[in-house]
């Protein structure tokens, strides 16, 4: 897995790139954790080029949505692939997490500043 960090506007994304598993759940978690450090109103997981997520992707991801909710803010996963979409829906934690398309993302925050 590959991190990197971007900002869309007034939004901090976390780019998710390769295999989201139990290998990479703490590096994930520790950069997400010092993005909380600058109490962001919203973060935002771009999943685009993620190709495989396992169960401990999917517990890291409820931990931070979890850990922004403490802090007020909120966390939106952008650009699932439909396999990807298809896990959080049979799960149904497409109810829990504030799931967008990238053309929703953009219309939506990429004009703030």
């Amino acid at each position: 897995m590959e991190l990197k960090l971007n900002t869309v506007g007034k939004v901090k994304v976390i780019e998710i790139h390769g295999k989201f598993d139990i290998e990479s759940t703490e590096e994930f978690e520790t950069i997400f954790n010092k993005q909380l450090e600058t109490n962001p109103d919203t973060l935002a997981i771009d999943m685009n080029k993620l190709d495989y997520i396992d169960s401990s992707g999917i517990g890291s991801l409820i931990k931070s949505l979890n850990n922004i909710k403490n802090q007020k803010g909120k966390l939106i996963l952008v650009g699932l692939k439909p396999m990807i979409l298809n896990v959080f829906k049979l799960a149904k934690l497409d109810m829990f997490f504030q799931i967008i398309s990238n053309e929703e993302f953009r219309l939506k925050f990429a004009g703030e500043d």
